[in-house]
């Protein structure tokens, strides 16, 4: 399956538009099943245990802020920021910083920075993808999880499809085609990082970067 960025509806709609306000739930479900926000969360842990000189988490595309948010409350010492093109929702939490950017002109990738993403990177051509591969080549860390670019992801998207709605049917099925395979992020990141990656139980692949002198690729089944 050719790697294809197409527009999703929910970017078209605007925010309060109930069709929106749906979708944005069934997200929240698809979430849920693939479980990238809580192998994100467990990642981030063990990055920090592993370097004591990681203080910073930023999400790229973080939407309504909810994994930034659980990064916050999860690791209360770390400096935690949203990155997204949108403002901060209402009620967000003032110890999160939200900075309204886009992700290729935010100027934060600084060292002791873990860079995070969850179903956001798939929206980015690859050319984009190297762009912002050179903005973070100072972080000390990436953790993407990504939708899997492979035609048992779309049979197990449409298996949902009677819990969500119209946009989101749409919407997930030009997510899996714009999505990733193995060696996909990597070779479009480049050198600098080891890199690791997992694939998820349900229809989504995980990357690990961590900064080191030798680079290279890991591959694993599941994570």
């Amino acid at each position: 399956m050719i790697r294809e960025v197409l527009p999703e509806i929910l970017d078209e709609l605007d925010p309060s538009d109930p069709r929106a306000v749906r979708s944005r739930r069934d997200l929240r479900l698809a979430n849920k099943f693939m479980q990238g926000e809580s192998w994100i969360l467990r990642q981030v842990g063990e990055l920090v245990a592993k370097n004591p000189a990681i203080n910073r988490v930023i999400e790229l595309g973080a939407g309504e802020g909810f994994l930034t948010q659980l990064i916050k409350t999860e690791y209360p010492h770390l400096d935690v920021v949203a990155v997204d093109l949108v403002a901060a929702p209402e009620g967000f939490d003032p110890q999160v910083r939200w900075d309204e950017a886009d992700v290729l002109a935010y100027d934060g990738y600084e060292e002791g920075s873990i860079v995070v993403a969850n179903l956001f990177i798939h929206h980015l051509q690859d050319e984009q993808i190297r762009e912002l591969a050179e903005k973070m080549q100072d972080v000390a860390a990436i953790l993407f999880a990504e939708p899997y670019r492979k035609p048992l992801s779309l049979m197990m998207g449409r298996c949902i499809f009677p819990l969500v709605n119209d946009v989101t049917r749409h919407d997930m099925m030009v997510s899996v085609r714009a999505g990733f395979i193995r060696g996909d992020l990597p070779a479009l990141l480049g050198e600098g990082f080891h890199w690791q990656e997992s694939l998820g139980l349900i229809g989504g692949i995980r990357l690990r970067g961590e900064r080191c002198e030798s680079h290279s690729v890991e591959g694993e089944s599941v994570s």
